[in-house]
């Protein structure tokens, strides 16, 4: 029951500082929601729906370095769009792989599960918005235990200027909410533990 009372104020804060103002809870949220943890090589990348642009051009521009042989695709909506960006940015067709049933990020990491476990993946590095990194690797190693995650964030440009400063709010704004519904749902702390950390923070390939 405590949980949930700090979850609720936690989640009424954030909205707090999103009504007060977009520079300060910019700065809130980049604080307690964005998490990095690079790999420079991983068995896989995995690239979350929701967001079909930046996402799977930053997944390109990691495969191409050389970073994971692999990229799996999930998420109802935007799959194929996603896998045709792979495409256009020199991914090789046969080296994804997609699932396109996932409307959550929970069951992004549950759809994915066997099919990691058939690919033998044993270590991943998921490409998603900064406001959803510490969600998303917190519910993929929740998920699959047995299997080294790492994040990276990709921002669309847009989401850098000032005029686009409200949406990216308004999508943190929303983070913190889930945040608190997947910590009491699924058991999905976004306390996350640092000895499984597998890069450095702040470094990418």
């Amino acid at each position: 029951m405590k949980k949930f009372f700090f979850l609720v104020a936690l989640a009424l804060v954030a909205c707090a500082f999103f009504i007060i103002g977009g520079a300060g809870f910019t700065h809130f949220w980049k604080e307690y929601l964005v998490v990095s943890v690079p790999m420079r090589h991983a068995d896989a990348l995995i690239v979350l729906g929701g967001e079909p642009l930046a996402r799977p051009q930053e997944a390109a521009r990691l495969y191409k370095l050389g970073v994971a042989s692999k990229v799996f695709v999930t998420g109802i909506g935007d799959a194929s769009t996603i896998r045709k960006v792979l495409l256009e940015r020199g991914v090789p067709a046969v080296a994804i792989t997609v699932e396109s049933k996932a409307r959550t990020t929970h069951a992004n990491a549950v759809l994915l599960k066997p099919m990691l476990e058939a690919a033998k993946v044993r270590s991943a590095l998921i490409v998603t918005s900064p406001f959803h990194t510490r969600r998303a690797l917190a519910t993929f190693r929740k998920v699959m235990p047995g299997i080294a995650f790492g994040v990276t964030d990709a921002s669309i440009g847009w989401w850098g200027v000032p005029e686009g400063r409200s949406d990216v709010n308004r999508f943190a704004a929303l983070e913190f909410l889930k945040t608190a519904e997947y910590w009491i749902l699924y058991g999905v702390s976004p306390r996350l533990d640092e000895r499984r950390e597998t890069g450095t923070k702040g470094e990418k390939p």
